[in-house]
């Protein structure tokens, strides 16, 4: 698995990228041009589609690789031949001293973040356990892909990995933070870190990656606090001038939950972990959950 060996897909969701020109410059990446914007999940999952390689890289568009990237992930893979999802440690693209993610974790009432952003990059930092991968620069085997069904389209943008590495996790698996593995990422340069967008798919999504994946012992148990929460985080951005969009993504989220309750049928029916196993994987600490700090777990 070397840079010359990977198969390499380009998927244009509908921007003003001239793809002729593309195709010329880069003759060995496959295009894929798709007409309009058609979602980060379903971008990614045609872009999987088109290539039968072992394992899948997801690299989101305004991510940067360093030269030795799939070297790293290919050292991490060797030596844990039993892990299938693998995932970066991302650097603020402009302020390289500071970590973008170091890996997803996902509080105990379902809320998800993006570990350590912000925070300043460890002097040390070694392979670890993390919950999810960050979708900006993942790996993952196209057997475990398959059995998950890619992303879950109807999230569109957002959460959706989140979503992957849960219902990977109640399958079973695990996800490890290779620190060797480094990427520049940028982080929403397409739509802006609190875009009416990327807020209106933050709170619609976050409500259904809760109410599909947390069993419902944990969820009876953590409900309260997912509603409570989510009314605080509301109310700060309905004085931010912001009400409208939260409204409209809160009301869209309820009524949406059929396809979701749905689907939440059948990923606790099929799932191979107890809700203490799972609740283990969860960041428990209010001060990390708070300052978005890193939750690493060592290897077993």
């Amino acid at each position: 698995m070397t840079a010359q060996d990977a198969d390499i897909i380009h998927a244009d969701n509908g921007g003003d990228l001239d793809m002729t020109a593309l195709a010329q410059i880069f003759p060995t990446v496959r295009q894929i041009a798709n007409p309009i914007n058609l979602g980060f999940a379903v971008g990614m999952n045609r872009a999987a589609a088109q290539s039968q390689a072992d394992w899948i890289g997801l690299i989101n568009p305004d991510a940067f690789l360093d030269a030795d990237w799939l070297d790293s992930m290919k050292a991490a893979i060797a030596g844990h031949p039993d892990v299938r999802i693998f995932t970066s440690l991302q650097l603020d693209a402009e302020h390289p001293d500071r970590l973008d993610g170091a890996g997803d974790a996902m509080s105990f009432f379902g809320f998800p973040y993006r570990a350590g952003i912000g925070h300043a990059v460890p002097p040390r930092m070694d392979i670890a356990e993390v919950f999810a991968p960050c979708g900006a620069a993942m790996l993952i085997r196209r057997d475990l892909w398959g059995q998950l069904g890619g992303f879950d389209e109807s999230f569109f943008c957002y959460c959706e990995d989140a979503d992957l590495g849960f219902r990977a996790r109640l399958m079973g698996e695990r996800c490890l933070f290779v620190p060797q593995a480094v990427v520049r990422h940028i982080g929403s340069a397409s739509l802006g870190v609190r875009s009416d967008f990327a807020l209106y798919h933050g709170y619609r999504n976050r409500l259904w990656l809760y109410a599909r994946n947390m069993p419902l012992s944990l969820l009876i148990a953590t409900l309260p606090i997912h509603i409570g929460m989510t009314l605080i985080v509301a109310l700060k951005d309905v004085l931010k001038g912001k009400g409208r969009i939260v409204f409209r993504a809160l009301r869209d989220s309820v009524l949406g939950l059929r396809p979701i309750l749905m689907d939440r049928k059948l990923i606790q029916k099929t799932r191979q972990i107890g809700p203490l196993r799972l609740a283990k994987s969860l960041t428990w600490s209010l001060v990390k959950i708070a300052t978005r700090a890193i939750d690493h777990r060592k290897i077993t």
